[in-house]
Parts: structure tokens; C-alpha cells; sequence
């Protein structure tokens, strides 16, 4: 004969009373902290939960603040100013692009570094004026904390940087540049 075996009350209840610390343990770790910011075990932060809590009003966005006064800007290693310093603000775990319209032939010198060493992913790249069909061209792609350097555009178009923010803090990064150009900012 087939009999299904019938569970007693005692491991129903002890099931039960089982689903029910671990829904508590769960609450406390995971819910708690990635939705109402509450993290009374310290748990949540460690896992990056935290950041999951914040409202969007509240996130950090993406700022720039730029700065074309060649008399403060001077780079002391070369002893050259620097035409613009730009100081762009990173939210923890976005990415963002900021872009300059460089002319074919035209030389960009820059220099840019995370304010507190945090290494960042960076794809330094250019894209032709007018193309539709997604073409770009990467010059520089690495996770650092600064680089430097100049490019003599290979065609005309917009120029720059795409930086990804892996961690869970803001970010700081300060570009310095010159040349012969047009900032198009932050796309």
C-alpha cells in the first residue's frame, strides 16, 4: 500500500517556530537596512545594504564644478597652467561620462586624480562627430586612482572619460586640462 507519511503537530510547530527566527534574522540583516536604512546589527552596511535605502531624493547626483581661472590652477611639476580644473562628484556605485569636443589634430593635455586614492574603472575614449553607428575609440582603459597624459585628436568629435564608482562612498575626482577646446560636460 501507498500511505504518504503525515506530519506530526510537534515538527509542524517546530517548523514553524524554525521559518519564523529566520524570517526575524533575515528582517534584521537584509530587509531592515537596504529598505528603511535601520541596521541595527551592522550587518547591512558591511553588505552594502545601506546604500539600497536611500531615497531618491536623497541619493547623491553627479556634480561638476569648474573652475577657469588659469592664476590658481598652476601646475608646479611643469611649471604650466592648467586652462580648467574641473571637480566632479562620483555617487557611490554609478558611473558617468564627461566630455570635451576636441577638433581633429588638436592637442589635450590632462590630469585627473580621486581626491582621497579611491582606484576608479576609466575608459578615456572619443567618439566622430556625426557618427550614428556607435563608434568609439578607447585611447586609455584601466581601474586607477589618477592618470595623466595628451592626446592629438584622431578626428573630430566628442573626447573623454567614462569612470565607473564600484564602492559604497562618494567620490571626488579633480581634472586638470589644456588645449584647444569646447567643454561639453557631463553626459
Amino acid at each position: 500500500m501507498n500511505t504518504i507519511p503525515q506530519p506530526s503537530v510537534k515538527s509542524l510547530i517546530l517548523a514553524c517556530i524554525i521559518s519564523i527566527i529566520l524570517a526575524t534574522i533575515i528582517l534584521f540583516v537584509a530587509v531592515l537596512p537596504a529598505e528603511y536604512n535601520i541596521d541595527p546589527t551592522g550587518l547591512g552596511s558591511k553588505l552594502g545594504l545601506t546604500v539600497l535605502s536611500q531615497a531618491e531624493g536623497e541619493m547623491i547626483k553627479p556634480s561638476v564644478f569648474s573652475c577657469s581661472d588659469n592664476a590658481s590652477s598652476t601646475d608646479k611639476k611643469l611649471g604650466t597652467e592648467w586652462k580648467d580644473t574641473v571637480i566632479i562628484t562620483l555617487p557611490p556605485k554609478k558611473g558617468l561620462e564627461y566630455k570635451f569636443s576636441i577638433t581633429k589634430d588638436e592637442t589635450f593635455e590632462f590630469e585627473w586624480s580621486t581626491a582621497d586614492k579611491t582606484k576608479l574603472y576609466f575608459d578615456f575614449h572619443g567618439e566622430p562627430k556625426g557618427d550614428k553607428t556607435g563608434f568609439f575609440k578607447s585611447f586609455k582603459e584601466n581601474t586607477d586612482n589618477q592618470s595623466g597624459g595628451f592626446l592629438v585628436a584622431p578626428f573630430t568629435g566628442a573626447h573623454g572619460w567614462y569612470w565607473e564608482n564600484k564602492t559604497n562612498q562618494t567620490v571626488i575626482i579633480i581634472l586638470k586640462t589644456r588645449g584647444n577646446y569646447k567643454i561639453i560636460g557631463l553626459l
